[in-house]
């Protein structure tokens, strides 16, 4: 997030305004001292290397804390009969040496939804019997332990938009804004930064980390990014109630020092409302001067310029508090690039009520359009409250009800019509028996070309090339807007576009509810179905929704709308070739794999081998049990794949610790793969051709393969019911498996990814395995 324009968005409004008043304050108590820590790594008690005595002992070197939060679903795996959730917490207390370490104990929970952490808790949930979010919310206020949200994006999930569960919000205190064990420090993202934004406008109150998520031996020492942690010692206790307090700072450098305070309070406290607050920040690190300190807070953000060059600084300021629900922190950019993000202080009304999550339907409303106020209101009590909630127009009354919430109970999705409004600035004000509690403004625009409306609410199938063309549609003098309401009553939009759902998500979500399908159906404009991966759901709208267009590509509704792209043709030719990985020792070379390429060549396609995987604009990328994939490559290949392209990955078996798993397996982690490669041997005494480890499953023979893991949404292409699996290298590493899988194949974005215990290609196999190869990888009309 080098240079980040501050492009937050949601409830922030962006203004940056250089603050003039500089008052001094009387200086905050310094009760806390700064430990570093990192709250997120694996070892080989789940898809890591090593144990956890020596996760603790390697990180006592480099940071001040540690939490080992080994992956759920492999917990259940006990070792020497005992859990592994028990030996790690041992491991913790025995590592533990107060005033010079302390090791913590958790495990990540890990769903389509998202990566959750939870520390010091011998139970554990796992996706395989609870995969929902509800599941976790219901499970973690039950136990009542601490929880982070993980690496929140795209690529692992964002939990749902953080769906809020007010009582959930006592336990989960943390968020990382920065995640990644590569060697720069660079792991704190923009994506992950309004991904933060995002929570704190739900109502969550979360304290920022940034944690290396290790899976090698390299605890805490992959880079510099560390956890700040403001505590009054070096103690399991001390450590615990900082993280409890949301007492944390995320920095991509494990030396800097921020405090911030807000009326003496320190950061992560929660403050009843006051219409000004005062406001400290103290930052030191010698020899790395800051280029940029923000404020950022839930109504705007605040350049501090005149804080610009300096590596030590003392500030206070003055700051209005806008609503009677208002956050504040500090965003700091170092000279070399290095980011900081402290935790908030929160000034909230001491209403029970509190209303967040504001949506202003359209986006970016015209006087032509009705527009809609979107919002949830909730009970941060563990009473039943009552009460009357008033909404505001520019300082009159709009809209009033008798509120009623059981303990924790939240109403979602509170729609209120304001109708067709006049150019010009608005501000909505949520008042709780004549509290403020929440306030959004916007502006009015006049109404220009054509708006379309584009449904986001169903597990839409959106890709890049779809957004590029609204984009070109905007740049035209057009308006899209998406809706983040109920999909109907929008009745000044000329079109309505349904990207149909995308393969995996939630059923739940995919489904249209009658009054949308009502109010599809009636639609007067133009209505347009534009086909997504999930062909079920997409045959579903098509009889669900007869009036409506049909088109099965982006090129298709560019012609529709107007917009100029390049041609099928052109994108095909584009796209028609098959890269092939050479360049980290992979198990095949060109000269293996000149049958490959001939019948690759028939198919129209060019082959071409690569040393390093850059940007991919070919159709399929093959890597055969490569490593030594740097972290620019790992992207560029999730990236390939996200965007529609084809991977197929192998690996083989562990004889004299022949595969490379966990290379390959940090690969698919960062597709959020349901599938990983198992670090074994599978053998066959009754289907081989010629001895036990040349196997023979499904008419395809792997010379020497290793099984795979599935643990989630995927299709086996081959499995075995006589082969079994062995830890041939004798590392004690290989996991238990019931069924040997050899061949599986899931979708991860809008691309597809193929997982083979083996390369099945090279010339010595093409001949007997030419139909499985032709058939089903190279599937091509």
């Amino acid at each position: 997030m080098k240079g980040l324009n501050m492009k937050i968005g949601i409830k922030l409004s962006i203004t940056i305004v250089l603050l003039l008043l500089t008052t001094v304050f009387a200086l905050p108590n310094f009760d806390y001292q700064i430990y570093y820590g990192n709250l997120h790594s694996h070892t080989s008690y789940s898809d890591g290397r090593g144990t956890p005595e020596q996760a603790y002992a390697h990180a006592s070197k480099y940071a001040d804390v540690l939490a080992v939060t080994d992956h759920c679903y492999f917990l259940k795996i006990p070792v020497n009969g005992q859990s592994k959730t028990y030996l790690t917490q041992q491991a913790a207390r025995s590592a533990t040496i107060p005033g010079k370490f302390v090791g913590l104990q958790g495990f990540e929970w890990t769903a389509g939804s998202g990566h959750i952490n939870v520390y010091e808790t011998l139970e554990f949930i796992s996706r395989d019997e609870k995969g929902d979010l509800k599941d976790f919310y219901e499970w973690i206020t039950k136990v009542k332990k601490l929880a982070q949200f993980n690496h929140p994006g795209v690529t692992f999930g964002n939990f749902q938009d953080f769906w809020f569960w007010p009582e959930a919000d006592k336990y989960v205190n943390l968020i990382e804004v920065g995640n990644g064990n590569w060697s720069s420090a660079d792991v704190i993202s923009e994506e992950m930064f309004n991904n933060f934004i995002l929570a704190l406008n739900r109502g969550w109150h979360l304290s920022p980390t940034a944690n290396q998520d290790n899976h090698k031996e390299n605890w805490a020492s992959a880079n510099d990014a560390r956890t700040g942690i403001l505590a009054k010692s070096l103690t399991y206790e001390d450590i615990m109630e900082a993280l409890w307090n949301r007492r944390t700072f995320a920095s991509e450098d494990k030396t800097a020092k921020l405090y911030f305070y807000a009326d003496n309070n320190i950061m992560g406290s929660i403050l009843p409302y006051r219409e000004k607050a005062n406001l400290y920040i103290y930052y030191s690190d010698k020899g790395d001067p800051v280029s940029k300190v923000y404020i950022v807070s839930q109504s705007r953000s605040y350049e501090l310029s005149e804080l610009s060059g300096k590596s030590e600084f003392e500030y206070s300021g003055t700051f209005d508090v806008v609503d009677g629900y208002e956050w504040f922190f500090v965003y700091i950019i170092q000279r070399d690039g290095n980011e900081i993000v402290s935790a908030p202080v929160w000034f909230e009304t001491d209403s029970p009520f509190r209303v967040n999550y504001i949506r202003v339907g359209p986006e970016k409303p015209s006087v032509n359009q009705n527009v809609q106020i979107t919002f949830d209101i909730y009970n941060v009590s563990e009473n039943p409250q009552q009460g009357t909630l008033t909404v505001l127009l520019n300082g009159k009354s709009v809209y009033s009800e008798r509120l009623s919430l059981k303990p924790y109970g939240i109403e979602y999705d509170k729609n209120i019509q304001l109708g067709k409004l006049e150019a010009g600035n608005v501000r909505i004000d949520f008042l709780v028996d004549g509290k403020n509690v929440q306030s959004v403004a916007f502006e009015v625009s006049e109404k220009v070309g054509l708006t379309i409306l584009i449904d986001k609410l169903h597990e839409n199938d959106i890709s890049d090339e779809l957004l590029s063309l609204l984009r070109k549609f905007e740049e035209q003098g057009n308006t899209a807007i998406f809706a983040d309401t109920v999909l109907k009553d929008y009745n000044d939009v000329d079109i309505v576009l349904i990207p149909t759902p995308k393969q995996g998500g939630l059923d739940f979500f995919k489904d249209l509810m009658p009054d949308e399908i009502e109010w599809l159906r009636a639609f007067k404009g133009q209505l347009i179905l534009l086909k997504g991966s999930d062909e079920e759901y997409f045959e579903r709208y098509s009889e669900l929704i007869q009036n409506a267009s049909v088109v099965n590509s982006v090129e298709e509704l560019a012609n529709i709308l107007g917009v100029s792209l390049p041609t099928s043709k052109q994108m095909t030719q584009q796209r028609k070739v098959v890269y092939i990985d050479q360049g980290h020792s992979n198990d095949y070379y060109k000269d293996k794999l000149s049958k490959l390429e001939s019948f690759l060549k028939t198919k129209g396609f060019e082959v071409a081998y690569i040393d390093k995987i850059q940007a991919i604009d070919g159709m399929y990328l093959i890597i055969m049990n490569g490593k030594g994939y740097s972290d620019d490559e790992v992207r560029n290949i999730v990236s390939f794949v996200k965007n529609g392209g084809i991977l197929i990955i192998t690996s083989k078996s562990d004889y004299n610790n022949g595969g490379n798993t966990e290379d390959l397996n940090a690969i698919l982690d960062a597709l959020n793969s349901p599938v990983r490669f198992n670090d074994d041997q599978v053998i066959d005494e009754i289907n081989n051709y010629g001895a036990n480890y040349k196997v023979i499953a499904g008419n395809v023979r792997f010379y020497s393969p290793c099984s795979l893991l599935v643990y989630g949404n995927a299709q086996v292409l081959i499995s075995s019911d006589t082969a079994k699996s062995i830890d041939s290298d004798g590392q004690n590493d290989a996991q238990p498996v019931d069924k040997i899988v050899l061949a599986a194949t899931f979708k991860s974005g809008l691309g597809n990814v193929f997982v083979l215990g083996k390369a099945v290609f090279s010339d010595y196999d093409y001949e007997l395995n030419k139909d499985f190869i032709q058939n089903v990888l190279f599937d091509v009309k």
